[in-house]
């Protein structure tokens, strides 16, 4: 769906019932801030807010060269906060959802089955003045994880259905062992700067069906990119090779059917550029697979 027509759906979207949650707060190394309040800035909050109606971003807006997809519709402006951190340490953020177990809170994330996939994207001088609208918006990928087959396919637990897919989901994970946490531990080789983390879901339960379905509109991949403002430090020195954001993704990448077999797929290619990882570290990690001493 393109053109006049979708611009007349997504204008409505602020009534459907298609969104499933937000980062509520953040570990940025030893310190605690507030995430959104749902879709608006919490003070002294180094997260950028989604959207009012927490919705995710249309999957063609993912590789038409629409902005949203840096930091969402809602995150194109700065907050007026970076959150100070050390090359080496972690970030940690707190999706709040709507589902969970009888008698607990409901409030874990809501989808199960797709990829969390982390980047850093350089500020042009403090975050605090920097909109993910700038064309020069560029990325490089640190952290992700998609389909691990190494474990069992999980059973229904709180779910509506049972995850499709033959091994664990990076976002069944987080939900399901990790009280809806996820820990991104940035770099230490990364040269010290303003940067945003751009954090994102992608999930894939209406990726097989772009036009849509009965449960949720507009279909496809729903991409939720959510972007907290660093301030990094450190002796790292190392800038890699950046990707445009508005280039991450193909429409091959968003149309997916994880539901091939009985069971769901048996493997699955997280979308986007390669992890970064320096060549000195590449080194170091064949001599240890090698046998050989590194120290």
């Amino acid at each position: 769906m393109h053109g006049i027509a979708a611009a007349l759906a997504v204008a409505g979207l602020a009534g459907t019932a298609f969104a499933h949650g937000f980062v509520s707060e953040v570990w940025v190394g030893n310190t605690w801030y507030p995430g959104s309040n749902y879709g608006n800035y919490q003070q002294g909050s180094p997260v950028r807010p989604p959207p009012a109606d927490l919705s995710y971003v249309p999957f063609w807006n993912a590789y038409d060269g629409s902005a949203g997809i840096a930091c969402g519709w809602n995150g194109v402006d700065p907050v007026p906060f970076s959150a100070p951190i050390v090359a080496g340490e972690s970030v940690k953020v707190r999706w709040h959802g709507d589902r969970g177990w009888p008698g607990t809170a409901q409030d874990l994330w809501g989808h199960y089955e797709g990829p969390i996939i982390d980047y850093l994207m350089r500020c042009d001088g403090p975050c605090e003045q920097w909109s993910s609208n700038n064309p020069n918006a560029r990325v490089f990928k640190i952290a992700e994880a998609g389909l691990d087959t190494s474990k069992p396919r999980p059973d229904q637990a709180f779910w509506p259905t049972r995850p499709f897919g033959q091994g664990m989901w990076a976002q069944d994970k987080m939900s399901r062992e990790q009280a809806s946490w996820w820990e991104i531990k940035i770099p230490e080789w990364v040269a010290p700067g303003d940067y945003i983390l751009r954090h994102e879901l992608i999930s894939l339960q209406t990726a097989n069906a772009p036009n849509g379905n009965a449960h949720t509109w507009p279909g496809g991949a729903q991409p939720y990119p959510v972007c907290i403002q660093l301030k990094i430090y450190g002796n790292g020195n190392v800038y890699p090779p950046e990707t445009p954001v508005r280039q991450l993704y193909t429409a091959l990448d968003l149309n997916v059917n994880i539901y091939d077999g009985i069971d769901g797929i048996v493997s699955y290619k997280i979308p986007g550029p390669p992890v970064f990882t320096p060549k000195w570290k590449r080194h170091v990690r064949r001599a240890e697979q090698l046998g050989h001493h590194t120290e």
